[in-house]
C-alpha cells in the first residue's frame, strides 16, 4: 500500500475520558478536523525553545500544554452540550486568523480559555496522531 496524504476535510466525534456522561446522551461531543502538516510544524515550532550557549550544553523544551491550546484552538471544529460554569450552553464560535502566511479558521479565546486543560490535553494529543503514518506506513520503514 502506498502513503496516503492528509484528508484535510476529515471530521470526527470526540467524546473526553472525563465526560461523567460519556456513555449517553448527555455527554459532550467536541467535532475535530485534521491539522494541515504545515500549520501542525509551525505550531510545534513554535513551542519549542533551545537553551544555552555551546553545542554540548543545549537544552531543548518544548512547551507541551501551550503547544495543545494552540492545536486544539486549530483543530476543533465545533461540539455539541458543552456547558459553562452555571449549566447554560456555551456557543461555539471561531474568526479567521492568518498564521505564518495560512488562512485558518480559529476556535474564539473566550472558549479555550474555559475548556479544562485535561480535555484539551487529551483533544490535542488525538489531533496530532491524525497526522501521523499508519502502522502499516510505519512498519515499512527501513528504519
Amino acid at each position: 500500500m502506498a502513503i496516503q496524504t492528509l484528508n484535510l476535510d476529515a471530521e470526527w466525534e470526540f467524546k473526553s475520558k472525563f465526560d461523567p456522561d460519556k456513555k449517553n446522551e448527555n455527554a459532550t461531543v467536541f467535532t475535530l478536523g485534521t491539522l494541515s502538516n504545515r500549520l501542525l510544524s509551525y505550531l510545534q515550532d513554535k513551542a519549542t525553545t533551545f537553551k544555552g550557549t555551546s553545542e554540548e550544553n543545549v537544552e531543548a523544551s518544548i512547551m507541551n500544554a501551550s503547544l495543545a491550546i494552540e492545536v486544539v484552538r486549530y483543530g476543533l471544529k465545533g461540539f455539541v452540550n458543552l456547558q459553562d460554569s452555571e449549566g447554560k450552553l456555551v456557543e461555539f464560535e471561531t474568526q479567521r486568523q492568518n498564521v505564518h502566511g495560512m488562512d485558518v479558521r480559529a476556535v474564539k479565546s473566550s472558549i479555550i480559555n474555559v475548556i479544562p486543560k485535561a480535555v484539551v490535553m487529551e483533544m490535542a494529543e488525538e489531533l496530532q496522531k491524525r497526522n501521523e503514518l499508519s502502522e502499516a506506513e510505519s512498519k515499512n520503514s527501513d528504519g
